[in-house]
C-alpha cells in the first residue's frame, strides 16, 4: 500500500529516538553464531535457559528466530530498522525468549511489516498523540502468516509496539502452528482463548518491559474473563464469532443472541453522539456564559471530539459484525454447516483446548503477581495541571441546572 506524506515526514524523525536503537544494537551484535543451535535436519536445539538474559545468548536466539521470520519494510529501509528493534525489544523479557524458543521448536514462520488499519486516527489528548483502533493484526491462514503491525506506532505509542507485535507474533501465529499439530486448526480460530491467550501475551511482555499496565482489556479481563469475553465480542466480527468450549456444541443460537445485541448497540449510536455533543455545548456555556477558563478544559474537550470522531468507525464495525453473524447463522441453519457444526462440537473435546486454558491460568497468575498494588487508574498518565475532570464537570452542570440561569444545551 501506498504511504502517506505524513508518515513518511514523521519516520525520519521516530527512528532518530535512542531508544530503539539501544535496545536492538546488543542483540543483534555477534550473533553469527546462531546456525549452531540448529541440528542436521533444522530442528531448533536451543532453550530459554540457555538463552538467560545475556546480551550474547539474546543474540543467538534473535539471529535464530529471525531465520524463520521475513521483515518487509515496504520500500522504506528506516521500517524494517523498526521491526528489528521490536523484536529485539520483545526478547529483553523472559516471556518473549520463552515464547521465542517454542516457535522455533514449532517451525513455525512469518512475515511482518507495518501496515494501514482501517479507521485509524492518531489523536492528540492530554498533551500525547494516541490512537484508539486496533495495534495489529495476523492472517495466520496464510502461507505463511502475515503480521501486520499499525503504522500508526510510528507517530504515536511507540512503547505498545512491542507488546503488540508479541501479541500477534507469538499469541496468533504460534497459536496456529500449535493448533495445526493437534489437528484443530479450523476450528481454534472460533474459540474464545485464542484472543484471550494473544493478550494475556502482550500483556505479559509489556509488564516485564516495564511499561505501565494501562491497557484496559487487561484489567477487564484479570477482574473476569467472562465480562472480557462479553465486551470484546462487539469490538470485531471476528471475535463476534468466537465461542466458550460449552457454546462450540450448539453455537446457532448463540450467533442469534448476538446478532440481536449488535441491532441494540447500532440504536445507541446515535445518542452516544448525540450525547457528547450536548457535553461539549454545556463547556462552551460555561466558557462564554460563566466565564469559566478555557483551558482548563482542554482535555475534556479533546477526549469528548475523539469519542465523536470514532462513532464512525463504531458504526462500521458493527455493520461488520452484523454483517458477520448473519453469515454465520445462515451457515449452522444450513444442510452444509451441519457438518461444521458437528466438526466444532467434536473439535471442542479436544486436548489443545485444555492445554491452552492450563498455560492460560498460569500466564494470568504471573500477571496477576507483576499487578499487585496496582489500579488501572495509577497505571494511566497524570493529567494535565489545573484541568477539569469528569466528576467535576458533571458538578458544574448539576449545579447549572439548580440555579436561576434557566440555559438548556
Amino acid at each position: 500500500m501506498k504511504l502517506h506524506k505524513l508518515h513518511l515526514l514523521l519516520l525520519a524523525a521516530l527512528l532518530a529516538l535512542p531508544a530503539a536503537r539501544v535496545c536492538a544494537a546488543p542483540l543483534e551484535a555477534d550473533a553469527a553464531s546462531a546456525g549452531e543451535l540448529f541440528d542436521g535436519e533444522g530442528r531448533y536445539t536451543g532453550t530459554a535457559a540457555a538463552a538467560g538474559s545475556s546480551a550474547e545468548g539474546k543474540a543467538r536466539l534473535l539471529e535464530a528466530l529471525k531465520t524463520r521470520l521475513v521483515i518487509h519494510d515496504r520500500g522504506v529501509p528506516a521500517e524494517g530498522e523498526r521491526l528489528n528493534a521490536l523484536l529485539s525489544r520483545v526478547l529483553d523479557t523472559p516471556t518473549g525468549r520463552q515464547l521465542a524458543v517454542e516457535f522455533l521448536q514449532e517451525g513455525a514462520r512469518a512475515e511482518i511489516s507495518f501496515d494501514i488499519i482501517p479507521d485509524t486516527q492518531v489523536l492528540e489528548i492530554n498533551g500525547k498523540k494516541t490512537f484508539w483502533t486496533s495495534g495489529g493484526h495476523a492472517h495466520t491462514t496464510m502461507k505463511p502468516p502475515q503480521v501486520h503491525l499499525n503504522e500508526a506506532y510510528l507517530q504515536a505509542k511507540p512503547e505498545d509496539a512491542p507488546i503488540t507485535l508479541a501479541h500477534e507474533l507469538f499469541g496468533h501465529t504460534l497459536e496456529r502452528k500449535r493448533a495445526e499439530r493437534y489437528g484443530v486448526q479450523d476450528s481454534y480460530i472460533f474459540h474464545q482463548n485464542e484472543e484471550a491467550n494473544a493478550g494475556l501475551v502482550g500483556w505479559t511482555v509489556g509488564a516485564e518491559l516495564g511499561e505501565k499496565i494501562d491497557n484496559g482489556w487487561a484489567w477487564i479481563y484479570m477482574a473476569n474473563p467472562e465480562d472480557y469475553h462479553k465486551r470484546l465480542k462487539t469490538n470485531l466480527a471476528y471475535y463476534a464469532g468466537t465461542l466458550s468450549t460449552e457454546e462450540m456444541k450448539d453455537p446457532l443460537p448463540v450467533y442469534q443472541e448476538r446478532l440481536a445485541g449488535t441491532d441494540a448497540l447500532l440504536l445507541r449510536l446515535p445518542v452516544k453522539k448525540e450525547q457528547n455533543e450536548i457535553w461539549l455545548r454545556i463547556i462552551d456555556h460555561l466558557v462564554k456564559l460563566h466565564k469559566l477558563v478555557e483551558e482548563t478544559f482542554k482535555s475534556l474537550v479533546e477526549e469528548i471530539k475523539g469519542i465523536i470522531a470514532s462513532i464512525p468507525g463504531s458504526e462500521a464495525r458493527l455493520g461488520e459484525i452484523r454483517a458477520y453473524l448473519k453469515q454465520l447463522i445462515e451457515k449452522c441453519a444450513g444442510s452444509s454447516g451441519q457438518a461444521w457444526v458437528a466438526s466444532l462440537k467434536r473439535e471442542s473435546e479436544n486436548e489443545y483446548f485444555r492445554e491452552r486454558e492450563r498455560v492460560m491460568d498460569e500466564r494470568a497468575k504471573a500477571l496477576g503477581t507483576m499487578m499487585l498494588g496496582k489500579t488501572w487508574e495509577s497505571e494511566q498518565p497524570p493529567p494535565r495541571a489545573g484541568q477539569v475532570t469528569w466528576p467535576q464537570l458533571k458538578q458544574l452542570w448539576k449545579d447549572e441546572q439548580a440555579s436561576n440561569c434557566g440555559w438548556k444545551p
